[in-house]
């Protein structure tokens, strides 16, 4: 079976399972609660016939995170650890190494030694600010991902991101292969479509797109049912069908030292270059492919 027969199988399911998941009353959808561990329950957004578009504020990932699940199936969980223990040994280490050079050498002990101090000096930043396993699950954006390849314990996935930073503009995306090991406790296969949260994104402040980002997904937060099928939901299907299209230019983008390759506008959908909210408030749009919010703050969803 291809690609694209799973992927229009798995549609066809989640739309069966979508009746017993929300549900319409007097216009307004009911949301749903979703039974975990210990008595909690896992509250996601309700979910529109259709999912919602890109930078929607019902497209955050908002469920409790299983910890015991997290420390499980994350690759990361161990991340933060080990950058602060390689900045503070390595880190240290060259700054030492940097400060002696400088103090007892000749002209190019002293140049050693400052790149060796600025080397130290950013791994050791780094290991202090690097981020922990449950980070990216706090409230990121939800984006469609599918498992290209699976090779022993590494798994490669495509991810289809937003790109824009200006809400006003027609939106833009990107491709991202993201690489990690799979842990024991997991499983993943070809073909399988797992709703993502994109974080790490990075880009000047006076850049009007993301350069870069990096995704998580949500499977290694949580194994409830409820909330990764009404995560999936939460995604519009022409986001899931531009993913699949996406397939076809995986040669491309490994062959990219970013990993990430955007998506010319005219391959885009019209539901998503001109999608009918930005930041969840209708939108008409202009001649000059501007956004021209037509609603109103009390239009807005409340998260």
């Amino acid at each position: 079976m291809g690609l694209g027969e799973g992927l229009a199988g798995r549609n066809a399911e989640l739309a069966g399972r979508k009746g017993g998941l929300a549900g319409r009353k007097g216009g307004l959808a009911i949301c749903y609660e979703g039974s975990r561990g210990g008595g909690r329950s896992a509250k996601m957004p309700c979910m529109a016939d259709d999912g919602w578009p890109a930078g929607d504020p019902r497209r955050y990932f908002d469920a409790p995170i299983d910890p015991v699940h997290l420390r499980e199936s994350s690759p990361n969980v161990y991340r933060r650890a080990m950058w602060l223990a390689i900045g503070i040994v390595v880190g240290c280490g060259l700054l030492a190494l940097g400060g002696w050079s400088i103090v007892d050498g000749g002209w190019w002990g002293v140049l050693l030694g400052v790149l060796a101090a600025l080397v130290g000096l950013l791994l050791f930043v780094r290991g202090l600010i690097a981020s922990n396993a449950t980070k990216p699950f706090r409230g990121g954006p939800l984006a469609p991902g599918m498992v290209m390849e699976q090779a022993d314990d590494t798994v490669r996935m495509l991810v289809l991101g937003e790109i824009s930073r200006d809400p006003a503009a027609t939106p833009e995306f990107a491709y991202r292969l993201v690489t990690f090991r799979a842990r024991e406790q997991t499983h993943f296969v070809p073909g399988q479509r797992i709703p993502c949260v994109l974080h790490g994104f990075v880009a000047p402040p006076w850049s009007g797109r993301w350069w870069s980002f990096d995704a998580s997904p949500i499977t290694w937060a949580t194994a409830d049912q409820t909330v990764l099928d009404g995560a999936a939901s939460a995604i519009p299907v022409p986001e899931w069908d531009q993913l699949l299209a996406g397939a076809q230019r995986l040669g491309e983008i490994r062959r990219k030292w970013t990993r990430l390759a955007r998506v010319s506008s005219e391959d885009l959908p019209e539901s998503l270059r001109r999608p009918p909210t930005r930041l969840g408030v209708p939108v008409e749009w202009q001649a000059d492919g501007r956004a021209r919010f037509v609603g109103s703050v009390a239009d807005a969803v409340s998260v």
